[in-house]
């Protein structure tokens, strides 16, 4: 099976997975499949599942969102923030549900960053149900 090199980038971390077989982004148009040799495109990420195929075994890992450079050769995710499945920690991402939840309920809060933060903290909770 062809496969790719495929880098993530954070403002704090670089990540580097060679042998990469297939990788899911999710797009603001939905969920995007990559495998090698791919057609080269930029493609806006919002929050969501990074699923990573090396080896027949996969990974996941919870975005806030970023953009993909997809070459032939390889992709880059330039990301805004990323977590491994096993990095994510439940209690918090549920106390996290629970103060944006109260916030889009106070209308004097900023509603659009409410609706963002409740995005974010279900998506950790649904890559948790993973496992």
């Amino acid at each position: 099976m062809k496969t790719f090199q495929l880098d993530i980038i954070t403002p704090t971390n670089i990540q580097s997975f060679d042998s990469v077989s297939y990788l899911r982004i999710p797009s603001l148009d939905g969920l995007t499949g990559v495998q090698a040799k791919h057609a080269n495109s930029i493609i806006a990420l919002g929050i969501g599942e990074i699923k990573i195929t090396i080896d027949g075994s996969e990974k996941y890992f919870s975005t806030s969102g970023g953009f993909s450079d997809i070459k032939q050769e390889g992709v880059q995710l330039l990301l805004e923030t990323i977590e491994e499945i096993s990095s994510i920690d439940k209690k918090r991402a549920e106390n996290s549900l629970e103060r944006a939840t109260q916030r889009l309920a106070d209308k004097t809060k900023d509603i659009s960053r409410a609706r963002q933060s409740i995005q974010r903290a279900k998506n950790r909770l649904d890559i948790l149900n993973k496992i």
